[in-house]
């Protein structure tokens, strides 16, 4: 079968399209022809050598969409033909992709498959941070740095699905644009305002308390400041510094819980339940991807590079169809 793989870690250079073994099924998975694959940041974590893979060559990326083709001797709830979505899972980039009934969701037909490789793990990431990790409550007040980013603009769709009051940031109109239409009750333009003095004015002086923050290093002073006594800050990511120094007087003081998130460590009960109701979300029409732009498989290159330079709002697809 085809499939985008990388032989030796670098640049997106590396990345190119080859014949490899198609996958073996074993009971409890199915095999899906892969109509779509989505691109995060973590796949050029990996393409570089930041983070280890298994071994070379290597398929990359771990969200995918596409047609049920085959079915394990144990798969009891799934049929050929069926249309589905899953996220972390091995070699999403292939012409077939072997996936673990716990991590299958199906997509509605009013779906297509390359929204449904889009909202994989950014609406995967997004609910656990709200509701697993974040604990987020009706009527509640989370603020969400990043908007107009693909797990920010999936966020603010989850919290006000859930009945939250929802403050973001973004750096420009435009972003705050997209922020508003995915549901945003107010927009913070950080190069403009101080977050901490906007989102003082918004609550009144009381504060948030839930805080989604897409880069820590360079918010969590702040973040303190913004928080409720017995809030909660869900770390999502710290690009900037993988490693920053734990606030730790701040965060005793606002008896503060900092919670890290992370889809592939989640437990299967808990992936379970919240691709459940991301799915139930888009059968009801109430949820939306969000799409950057979508490359060819051929050029999966061009598709890191322009993740990597941030030339799109939204998530970079790669079609598997002609």
């Amino acid at each position: 079968m085809k499939a985008v793989v990388y032989e030796q870690y670098g640049d997106p250079s590396v990345l190119k399209v080859m014949d490899v073994p198609k996958p073996t099924i074993g009971p409890t998975d199915v095999l899906i022809n892969v109509k779509a694959s989505g691109i995060n940041p973590v796949d050029t974590y990996f393409r570089k050598g930041i983070r280890q893979v298994e071994q070379f060559p290597h398929i990359p990326h771990f969200d995918v969409a596409g047609e049920i083709v085959e079915i394990g001797s144990d798969i009891q709830n799934w049929k050929v033909g069926d249309r589905v979505w899953a996220t972390n899972i091995k070699g999403a980039s292939a012409e077939y992709a072997l996936i673990p009934e716990h991590l299958l969701f199906p997509l509605p037909k009013s779906v297509s498959y390359e929204e449904g490789a889009a909202l994989a793990m950014t609406f995967m990431t997004a609910h656990l941070s709200l509701f697993d990790r974040g604990r987020l409550q009706k009527g509640e007040t989370v603020l969400i740095y990043g908007g107009s980013g693909a797990v920010g603009h999936a966020a603010i769709q989850l919290a006000k699905r859930a009945g939250a009051t929802v403050i973001t940031t973004a750096g420009d109109r435009e972003k705050g644009e997209i922020a508003k239409q995915a549901g945003a009750d107010q927009v913070i333009f950080y190069k403009e305002e101080s977050v901490v003095d906007a989102v003082g004015k918004a609550t009144n002086g009381q504060g948030v308390p839930l805080i989604l923050d897409m880069s820590l290093s360079e918010n969590m002073a702040q973040d303190f400041d913004i928080l409720t006594t017995g809030g909660r800050i869900v770390a999502i990511g710290s690009p900037v510094d993988n490693t920053p120094p734990l606030l730790w007087r701040q965060l005793n003081m606002k008896h503060a819980s900092l919670i890290g998130v992370l889809v592939f460590t989640a437990p299967k009960n808990v992936l379970r339940q919240a691709g459940k109701e991301i799915a139930e979300g888009f059968e009801q029409g109430e949820l939306s991807a969000y799409i950057g732009k979508v490359f060819p498989i051929d050029e999966a290159a061009h598709a890191h590079r322009a993740l990597e330079a941030k030339t799109y709002q939204g998530r970079i697809i790669l079609s598997h169809e002609d």
